[in-house]
């Protein structure tokens, strides 16, 4: 009976002395500056040059490697990139750099402009909780944050959190990634290319007791999360591209919502005639107020007027812009708004969809768009027969219309359009996909569930989805405003 007292008491001290005599870092709880005086005694490096308490990774094989394990910590790095480099920081991870075994999580270090490169950007939980929107740039310091407590994970950059995750107990993991989980091994920042290059000016590490527990909710059986989570770890692009801080909804609910479910979110000002942003000026208001928020900044042209009130220097200063075809003027010189029933006039079914699909054409032609959005939107009368309505014929026009311009077609999941044929024929074509909501308060985000469901019924995959262009190549720029309104 003694000794099966004695054994458990034995086994939690062994663990103690194991941990406590086994770590060799810095001062558990104290934060420690890892400088050029101490840098060997709790790192290795290779390929690191070292001046002025700076150091310098270049070469793709660059690496500072702790040579102490530890599972809890906060590690902060004063990094600047220039164009080209890219890298990561790995932790729970082996000193090994093989990435077919490689174990423990990834944070992306990429500060490269969109389209160029890696789509994941710095603060990236690569796989897990993949970040596609610019955070930092080239040539400019910042400050990459990593924060493990328990089964807790912190990503932030400049302050500004980025991405984080609570580990579940029996973790789900795609092929390959069965190694991705936390546990008392080893901190890497390694440079993965021989283009550009990594300065680290600062750097700073405060170990945590290995007991620290995390607090987290509850964890319930989630599909949708589960469906989230598998295509996040095959670096299926989750982004919604539209949604719109109105009926309540801040851009801090946003930020959070798309931590915990898993996506990015392309944030949308309404500009146009009698719209809160309707010249330069507001637009550049607008941009600024929003410039450090870790989203996607876009524009939503509305109406056809918008080509009269804005330059293309100031439209440029958004990631992407977007329109839809609910507004526009008829035959009759009336101007309707689709979606409001007292404001839409359909005398003749047929006639009605012909002179909708040529505004569509028009649209696309000529305003310098990136993606067409609430696509094939039927007003209230007509919405019944969709299926009837949007024929083989028009389709074709439509999607030959998008493919001319380069517009991107959007899978709306507040009115779950287009249909899956629709959107079968446009894949077959070439066509480039999004997501979006078009949310109209602050509790029907949701988790783009039509989305998903087209992914599977239409088979798309990330070669599919469309990205913005870099700045320099925006089509605003490059096409140019039309000459007068398009309808």
């Amino acid at each position: 009976m003694l000794i099966k007292r004695i054994l458990p008491a034995l086994v939690i001290l062994s663990l103690i002395v194991y941990f406590v005599a086994g770590y060799k870092g810095p001062k558990m709880g104290n934060v420690t500056t890892i400088d050029k005086n101490n840098l060997e005694k709790y790192w290795k490096i290779k390929d690191v040059t070292i001046m002025d308490d700076q150091f310098f990774l270049a070469r793709g094989s660059a690496s500072i490697t702790s040579s102490f394990r530890i599972r809890n910590f906060e590690l902060s790095l004063k990094i600047k990139t220039t164009p080209g480099a890219i890298g990561q920081l790995n932790f729970s991870t082996s000193k090994s750099s093989d990435e077919k075994n490689f174990r423990g999580y990834s944070v992306m270090i990429n500060n490269s402009d969109y389209s160029t490169g890696s789509a994941l950007k710095t603060g990236s939980l690569n796989k897990i909780r993949n970040n596609y929107i610019r955070t930092a740039t080239d040539n400019e310091w910042f400050t990459l944050t990593v924060q493990v407590i328990g089964n807790y994970i912190k990503v932030s950059v400049n302050d500004r959190l980025i991405s984080e995750y609570y580990e579940p107990q029996y973790a789900k993991r795609v092929e390959n990634l069965t190694g991705m989980a936390l546990s008392r091994s080893f901190i890497c920042l390694r440079k993965t290319g021989d283009t550009g290059e990594f300065v680290v000016s600062e750097m700073k590490i405060k170990p945590l007791p290995g007991d620290l527990k995390s607090t987290h909710p509850t964890q319930k059986n989630d599909s949708l999360a589960d469906l989230i989570d598998s295509l996040n770890q095959r670096e299926f692009p989750l982004i919604d591209y539209h949604i719109h801080l109105k009926g309540g909804l801040t851009m801090d609910q946003a930020t959070q919502h798309a931590r915990e479910s898993g996506l990015n979110y392309g944030v949308a000002a309404n500009c146009g005639l009698k719209f809160p942003v309707t010249n330069d000026s507001t637009l550049t208001i607008y941009l600024k107020s929003i410039e450090k928020e870790p989203v996607f900044k876009a524009m939503q042209c509305e109406g056809r007027e918008w080509v009269t009130l804005f330059s293309p220097q100031a439209v440029a200063g958004f990631d992407y812009i977007f329109t839809d075809a609910m507004t526009w003027t008829d035959q009759k010189g009336r101007r309707m708004r689709l979606w409001m029933p007292d404001e839409t006039f359909v005398d003749n079914d047929q006639q009605f969809m012909e002179m909708l699909v040529r505004k569509i054409e028009s649209i696309m032609d000529n305003e310098p768009v990136d993606i067409y959005v609430n696509p094939t939107f039927l007003p209230e009368k007509l919405a019944p027969n969709y299926n009837e309505l949007w024929t083989n014929e028009r389709m074709d026009k439509v999607i030959n219309a998008l493919l001319r311009n380069q517009v991107a077609l959007e899978i709306n999941c507040r009115y779950k359009i287009p249909s899956i044929a629709f959107l079968k024929k446009a894949k077959a074509s070439g066509v480039k996909f999004t997501f979006g909501t078009n949310n109209t308060k602050n509790d029907d985000i949701n988790r783009i569930e039509y989305g998903l469901k087209v992914i599977k019924e239409v088979g798309l995959t990330p070669e599919d989805m469309f990205f913005p262009k870099s700045k320099a190549n925006r089509k605003i720029l490059t096409k140019g405003l039309p000459e007068k309104i398009t309808g």
